[in-house]
């Protein structure tokens, strides 16, 4: 399998579950910085992952900082498998 074309991070964060479809709104709406998906739901609390190209770590960066001023957002470790070796064999 090759390798991809634009290598991608991984980040996962703990988000208050009333905010997570305006982050993925947000997210989305800065075309082509990164997709978010939901891993999993705990009370009050849910799960997140927002994958971006490497190269757009900058910019990421900066927009996490300012929503975390609107938004209750932590970053958190990987959950068990799906860390760097949970995703080999799964590039686009």
């Amino acid at each position: 399998m090759s390798a991809p074309l634009f290598p991608s991070i991984k980040r996962y964060f703990l988000v208050d579950r009333r905010d997570v479809a305006y982050l993925k709104f947000i997210l989305e709406a800065y075309e082509g910085l990164a997709t978010m998906s939901t891993l999993e739901r705990n009370g009050e609390q849910t799960l997140v992952v927002v994958t971006a190209r490497a190269s757009a770590t900058p910019d990421l960066d900066g927009l996490l900082t300012a929503l975390g001023n609107e938004l209750t957002i932590t970053e958190t470790a990987p959950p068990p498998g799906d860390g760097p070796k949970g995703d080999e064999g799964h590039h686009a």
